[in-house]
């Protein structure tokens, strides 16, 4: 995948709005609704029957079901592995006859479709994307609450009723505020969706939904790289080149725990703070501490399946066409001496001759071993492409 392809798979899930505006206008600064405007590239993440596909992936979520409920009578249900489909059916139809709204969580790889959309957002923020389905029966509720994480709604089954907070959104970070009470809704907006509206909330923003008819709904979440994040991996960064700052908090480990040492250590973190001020001073030490951070994101992705290693299959020719697998993404960080390459769940470590070769692969979704640039033998040319195949990244057409 490269970045036009990503930008064409979310222009065409929030189509008619636009990609750019989404971006300019919307994301973390107000909720935005796209309602009686359903397209297929929403409505079918999940296939044709989303319960279908839900409850044919048994075995993945079965186990590992949440809920909630706007007011709890009796406790839920407990989750556990079920045999079949229909037993799973049958799980969820507990929690419902309870009151309860079934969460499933982590479903980012139930169907291409969705695993297309969710890796190109991934490639366009720059950070990991989480999916979550909210299945409900008619007149069920949720507490009023907020997410941590941005999130884009689509409405896959039934109807349901939003209460959005008109209040600025917070902005919530990960984790929790002390003492923290539950949000303030009102001034609210009201939102009436079906299959295959979008809505999309900034973190941090309060709501409450009201199932009116049985529902099934997508929860994708995201978060955009913050500032907090981008100084986060300037230190991260600068502290593989400064070996003072990966060195013990105080004269000894346990001082933090103890009532002596803290002017040594307030002082210790102050030089740090200061030495990254001033490193940060340069546009290139910005551009590599951000690249590197790209660069462990895009690794910390789900491996990508493993490829053919040629048995069963012709030996690889110079013109063989060969193809991105389509979740592929890849991010490089080049110095003098090495390129350092790395794709979901994978690191490679490449001689600074083949990098323009490597960078062709990367940059070009379809081509053959013959079109690889750079001063490079046949073999060569054939080697790379073949650890490439190996690896998942490419597929033979």
């Amino acid at each position: 995948m490269i970045l036009s392809e990503a930008k064409k798979i979310l222009t065409d899930s929030l189509s008619p709005y636009s990609y750019d505006d989404f971006f300019d206008f919307i994301v973390g600064k107000k909720p935005l609704a796209l309602l009686q405007q359903p397209n297929e590239h929403r409505l079918l993440l999940l296939g044709q029957e989303p319960k279908a596909t839900l409850l044919a992936n048994f075995a993945s979520y079965a186990p590992n079901l949440t809920c909630h409920i706007h007011k709890p009578i009796v406790p839920p249900p407990e989750a556990r592995a079920v045999q079949s489909a229909s037993e799973f059916q049958q799980l969820i139809n507990e929690y419902h006859q309870t009151g309860y709204t079934v969460r499933i969580p982590e479903l980012q790889d139930i169907s291409a479709e969705l695993s297309l959309f969710t890796r190109a957002l991934e490639f366009i923020i720059q950070n990991p994307v989480s999916v979550v389905c909210f299945w409900s029966q008619q007149d069920a509720r949720a507490p009023v609450h907020y997410d941590d994480v941005d999130v884009i709604v689509i409405q896959l089954v039934g109807t349901k009723r939003w209460y959005i907070s008109e209040q600025q959104p917070k902005l919530a970070n990960k984790w929790k505020s002390l003492a923290e009470g539950p949000p303030a809704l009102e001034p609210y907006q009201l939102y009436d969706v079906q299959p295959g509206d979008l809505l999309y909330l900034p973190r941090g923003t309060a709501h409450t939904v009201e199932s009116t008819s049985e529902s099934v709904h997508l929860s994708i979440g995201f978060v955009p790289v913050t500032i907090r994040e981008a100084i986060a991996a300037a230190l991260d960064f600068y502290s593989d080149l400064d070996r003072p700052l990966r060195a013990g908090l105080g004269q000894r480990p346990d001082q933090l725990s103890g009532e002596t040492g803290a002017a040594l250590m307030h002082q210790q973190i102050r030089q740090g703070i200061e030495k990254l001020r001033h490193i940060c001073q340069s546009d290139l030490f910005l551009q590599d501490a951000l690249q590197f951070r790209q660069l462990r994101m895009v690794e910390n992705l789900a491996k990508l399946p493993a490829g053919q290693s040629g048995q069963n299959q012709l030996p690889l020719t110079l013109h063989d066409k060969v193809h991105h697998h389509p979740l592929a993404i890849a991010a490089m960080l080049s110095n003098e001496k090495i390129t350092d390459l790395r794709f979901p769940g994978k690191q490679t470590l490449i001689h600074k001759g083949a990098e323009a070769a490597v960078r062709f692969m990367q940059n070009n979704t379809e081509f053959t071993p013959a079109q690889l640039p750079g001063e490079l033998s046949s073999e060569v040319k054939l080697a790379l492409v073949n650890k490439w195949l190996y690896d998942g990244f490419l597929q033979r057409k």
